[in-house]
């Protein structure tokens, strides 16, 4: 008998710890949820509009990589993409609207169910159209966005809750939908997404085993990458102290290594998971503010958002003062007032009547999705960096468990400037001669600068750096450079003798200066290929 008791107690403490395992690791506050959506939005519409300068040039047929050379020798295995068959370089800027507006509506919250695949396929086919152009940033998105396909999105701060409150009858039942609403989700993906964060910055750590990182130079050499340097950079490089760089060296590693710990940690979590997040805003704000790495910093600030604990927002909003208190309160006055104008316009939303039965069934469906999804990044991460051990690595069962990675993809190789920062920095020159025998760059439409990336910042967007670099690669070069012959020989002329005759690649590079020293080394001039046009 006694035996027996001991057993029930025993059980009773196993489902205490895995409740309270729930309530650390599985839970998401649908606020943050709703503030994830709306941030993750406008990463969206922000990479949308860094791309949109060069639409003809890198996604239409009209540019440097046309529909037809990506068939023949695909940038990469299931290069699956809508773009691919919008030809001209107006239906492509088109077609980027029609991105946009998901993405604004994704944004506002605004029939948000159906927006969530459409965004994610959108954006996917997006990268895959030019995957010069995809980096970390772009898979980190695609993975974001796979996370959370399937979560409430928008029960709070959307148009959609607001057509929800507006669908009910009277203020009570209103009152009760957003209760309802409001309760915490208790999801698998909640763990997940915890795990992803920890992963990535582990193995972005673990990978910076170069020489570079550990004598302190890495930053120092990163800041003097003008190829990809921001203003800011370029202007610290050149007033950089001897001590700066050991320090964010040693800093960027172990904030990386501690990260980890921070959002797993089980005891005070509250705490750590705002120190986490804390401590990311300052790491990505930092590499924000001297890398133009397209989306990665702000979406990893979108992932460190979604581990913050709904006690810590509870906190904060209750350490408000008096006057953020009263803003606070404008605003839910306002929020009312526009729900009682949808409600007498007929724009609410009433959502159908479902059984108990059915919703338990879909919350089941859903979490075998997040189950599978888990398998799949898990393979992904294990497949795809050097750091993991070969005996963890999964052969044979990758196309079952990875079967859309391939489509959508968003690879799990987290490899940032590792195991060494760059130590050399450069970019490719046209020296393109006129039938009038002036020498011309058709991409900056001056003469040949060979002194540019050695003195400033490259002269290209991004993209085109990007092109550039790949380029610089004599494989892809011949695989691609009938779509570039094809582009030159179509460069607008003023003139008759303004027109193109011939043009010379090079590739210009040079060596950053030591640390402590503001001369980068002299010029290197590597001439890749000639062609007559």
């Amino acid at each position: 008998m006694v035996f027996l008791f001991s057993h029930v107690k025993s059980l009773a403490v196993v489902h205490s710890w895995s409740k309270s395992l729930k309530q650390i690791y599985c839970r998401l506050d649908r606020r943050v949820l709703s503030v994830f959506r709306a941030a993750l939005g406008m990463v969206l519409l922000y990479d949308l509009r860094r791309r949109f300068p060069d639409a003809a040039l890198f996604w239409s047929n009209d540019g440097l990589l046309s529909s037809e050379a990506l068939r023949k020798a695909p940038q990469g295995a299931h290069q699956v993409s809508f773009l691919l068959s919008v030809s001209s370089g107006p239906a492509v800027r088109w077609a980027f609207v029609a991105l946009g507006l998901l993405f604004l509506l994704y944004t506002l919250g605004l029939f948000t169910r159906l927006m969530q695949p459409l965004v994610l396929l959108g954006y996917a086919s997006l990268n895959a159209r030019n995957l010069f152009f995809e980096d970390g940033g772009t898979s980190l998105v695609i993975i974001l966005l796979t996370w959370t396909v399937v979560l409430p999105l928008a029960d709070c701060l959307s148009l959609d809750a607001l057509r929800r409150d507006a669908g009910q009858r009277t203020l009570k039942m209103r009152v009760a939908a957003r209760a309802e609403a409001q309760k915490p989700l208790v999801t698998l993906a909640g763990l997940a997404i915890l795990l992803q964060a920890a992963v990535i910055y582990w193995l972005n750590a673990a990978h910076k085993s170069g020489a570079t990182w550990r004598g302190g130079n890495a930053v120092h050499l990163v800041l003097w990458q003008h190829r990809v340097n921001t203003p800011f950079a370029h202007w610290l490089a050149l007033h950089e102290p001897a001590w700066f760089s050991p320090l964010a060296t040693k800093l960027t590693r172990r904030t990386e290594f501690v990260l980890p710990v921070l959002l797993l940690w089980p005891l005070h979590f509250k705490q750590t998971r705002s120190l986490a997040f804390v401590l990311a805003v300052l790491l990505h704000g930092g590499i924000a503010l001297t890398l133009t790495l397209g989306p990665f910093s702000y979406a990893m600030i979108c992932l460190l958002w979604l581990a913050i604990p709904g006690e810590a927002l509870d906190a904060v909003l209750g350490a408000l003062g008096p006057a953020s208190r009263a803003t606070y309160w404008r605003f839910a006055r306002l929020r009312a007032r526009m729900v009682r104008g949808l409600h007498r316009l007929g724009l609410g939303a009433r959502g159908p009547r479902i059984s108990l039965a059915f919703q338990r069934r879909l919350v089941m469906l859903r979490e075998a999705l997040i189950v599978y999804l888990f398998f799949a990044e898990s393979v992904s991460v294990l497949n795809s960096n050097r750091a993991v051990p070969k005996p963890l690595r999964v052969a044979g069962s990758e196309p079952v468990l990875e079967g859309y990675k391939p489509y959508l993809r968003g690879f799990q190789n987290w490899s940032m400037f590792a195991p060494d920062a760059p130590t050399e920095d450069g970019t490719m020159v046209v020296d393109a001669i006129t039938a009038g025998g002036k020498h011309i760059d058709p991409f900056t439409g001056l003469p040949p600068n060979w002194q540019q990336i050695r003195d400033g910042l490259a002269p290209h967007s991004i993209a085109m750096s990007d092109y550039f670099f790949a380029m610089r690669d004599l494989h892809q070069a011949a695989s691609y450079r009938h779509d570039l012959v094809r582009y030159l020989k179509r460069w607008p002329a003023a003139t008759r003798s303004d027109r193109l005759r011939s043009a010379e690649f090079w590739w210009v590079s040079y060596v950053p200066p030591a640390r402590g020293s503001y001369e980068p080394g002299p010029l290197e001039k590597q001439r890749l290929w000639k062609v007559a046009l």
